[in-house]
C-alpha cells in the first residue's frame, strides 16, 4: 500500500481556542472593575454635585447675620444666627418670612442704641390687628429681650387713653426717656428713628399682614450696632 504524502502544513489554533490565561483573566477582571469604579464615580457626581449646590445656594451672609433657607411645604423661612448684642455667649436665632437682601423698607437714622429694658407701644389700630402683623410684634418682643440685650420688655400704647384703659404704660418718644421704645402704626412700610431721642423708633406697617417693617428693624439694628462694635475694636 502507498502511504499518503503529508501536506506539510501545520495546524494553528485560533484564538477562539485558546484558554485564557491567568494574565489574560486577571487584566479581564482589572478592566471591569475599572469602568465599574468611573460608571460609579459618574453616578455618584450627578447626584452628589446637583445636591451640594442646592444646598449651598441655600446658605448666605447678609447684614452680619449668618442665614439658611428652610424650604417647608407651603412655607420658606430665612433662619438668621448672631451673636446677641450684650451677651457673646448667646448666640440668637431669627425667623423671617421676607428675604432680607431684598426687605427695601425705607429707613431713617442708625439703629445702635438699646438701653436697658424696652416698651414696646401700639397703636390702637395695630391693637385691632389679628394677622401676620401679631406674630411679628411677638417676635420682635424677642429680639428685643435677647437678640438686643434689653432685658424685660413692657406693654404700651401710643394713644394715652388706651393705656389708663388697659393698665398698659403710655409709650411716646418725649415721655419714655429711661429704656429702650418701639411704637409700631399703620401707615407706610418704614421705620424712623427719633431724632431727639436715639432709642425710640417707630415701625410703620401698611396693614395688619404687612411685617417687612419689623424684620427690617432687627436686621437693620443687628448690622448697624455690629458695625459700631467694630468700630471701637
Amino acid at each position: 500500500m502507498k502511504k499518503k504524502k503529508s501536506s506539510g502544513k501545520k495546524v494553528v489554533a485560533s484564538d477562539k481556542d485558546k484558554k485564557p490565561t491567568k494574565k489574560d483573566v486577571e487584566g479581564n477582571e482589572n478592566r471591569m472593575l475599572f469602568w465599574f469604579f468611573v460608571v460609579v464615580g459618574v453616578i455618584f457626581a450627578g447626584v452628589l454635585i446637583p445636591y451640594f449646590w442646592i444646598e449651598s445656594s441655600k446658605s448666605f451672609e447678609f447684614g452680619g447675620i449668618d442665614w439658611q433657607i428652610e424650604d417647608y411645604e407651603y412655607l420658606k423661612i430665612y433662619h438668621g444666627r448672631f451673636v446677641s448684642f450684650a451677651n457673646p455667649e448667646l448666640f440668637y436665632n431669627v425667623y423671617l418670612r421676607v428675604d432680607p437682601r431684598e426687605n427695601d423698607v425705607a429707613t431713617t437714622g442708625i439703629f445702635d442704641s438699646f438701653k436697658y429694658g424696652g416698651v414696646i407701644a401700639l397703636s390702637p389700630e395695630v391693637d385691632a390687628c389679628r394677622g401676620e402683623l401679631s406674630r411679628g410684634i411677638f417676635d420682635l418682643s424677642a429680639f428685643l429681650r435677647q437678640g438686643a440685650s434689653v432685658g424685660p420688655v413692657e406693654s404700651g400704647s401710643s394713644d394715652k387713653f388706651v393705656a389708663v384703659e388697659s393698665g398698659r404704660r403710655f409709650g411716646s418718644c418725649e415721655t419714655i426717656l429711661d429704656r429702650t421704645l418701639v411704637i409700631v402704626d399703620i401707615g407706610e412700610s418704614g421705620v424712623i428713628q427719633d431724632e431727639k431721642n436715639p432709642y425710640c423708633y417707630t415701625i410703620y406697617a401698611e396693614d395688619c399682614e404687612d411685617i417687612s417693617g419689623i424684620e427690617k428693624f432687627i436686621t437693620k439694628s443687628v448690622w448697624d450696632f455690629g458695625s459700631k462694635a467694630r468700630l471701637l475694636e
